[in-house]
C-alpha cells in the first residue's frame, strides 16, 4: 500500500516525534525506509506549505530539504483529476480566498489527485465533515481511501511493508 502524507501530518511528526530514543528511532526508520521506496510520499504543495510553516535555519527545514524526493509534482493525469475537482462549486472551497489573496500553497486537491493516480490512501489529521470540502470529503468524492493520523502511526509502527 501507498501513502500520501498531507502537511499537518509531516508538521505532527516533525513537531512531535522526536528523533531520539529507541521507540522514537524504529518509528523514524520505519517512515525513512518507506519515503525510500516510495510507499510514503507527498506533494510539492506540502513541501510549499511546510516552508512557510518552518524558519529556514530550523532542523525540521532541514529535514524537508533532505527528503525533497519525496514531494511529488503533480502529472497531466492529476491535472485533469484537479480540473473535475473543482467543477464541483463546493469543492472550489477548499483553496480559500485569503490563500489565493496571500499567494498561499493550498495542497488538499494535489494531494487527492495524488492518491487517486498512485491508487494509494490519503493519511491526514482533517476530519469528514458534511457538506465540507475539507481532504477526506475529497478524497470521498473521487474514490480515494482516507486514514488518520493515528491509523498511520499504527500502521508504520506494527508492520515493516514494502
Amino acid at each position: 500500500m501507498k501513502y500520501v502524507i498531507d502537511t499537518n501530518v509531516l508538521r505532527k511528526m516533525l513537531d512531535h516525534l522526536p528523533h531520539k530514543g529507541l521507540v522514537f528511532k524504529t518509528v523514524w526508520d520505519n517512515i525513512e525506509r518507506n519515503i525510500l521506496n516510495e510507499t510514503v510520499v507527498s506533494v510539492d504543495e506540502c513541501m510549499n506549505e511546510m516552508k512557510k510553516h518552518f524558519s529556514k535555519d530550523s532542523d525540521n527545514s532541514k529535514w524537508i530539504d533532505d527528503h525533497k524526493y519525496m514531494f511529488l509534482y503533480p502529472t497531466n493525469d492529476e491535472s485533469i483529476t484537479i480540473s473535475k475537482i473543482f467543477k464541483n462549486k463546493k469543492m472550489q472551497e477548499s483553496i480559500h480566498q485569503k490563500n489565493i489573496l496571500l499567494n498561499r500553497p493550498s495542497a488538499d486537491v494535489y494531494i487527492a489527485a495524488k492518491a487517486k493516480t498512485l491508487e494509494a490512501t490519503v493519511v491526514t489529521s482533517e476530519e469528514y465533515k458534511p457538506n465540507s470540502a475539507q481532504l477526506p470529503n475529497i478524497c470521498e468524492m473521487i474514490g480515494v481511501k482516507c486514514i488518520s493520523y493515528d491509523d498511520f502511526m499504527a500502521i508504520i509502527t506494527e508492520y515493516e511493508y514494502e
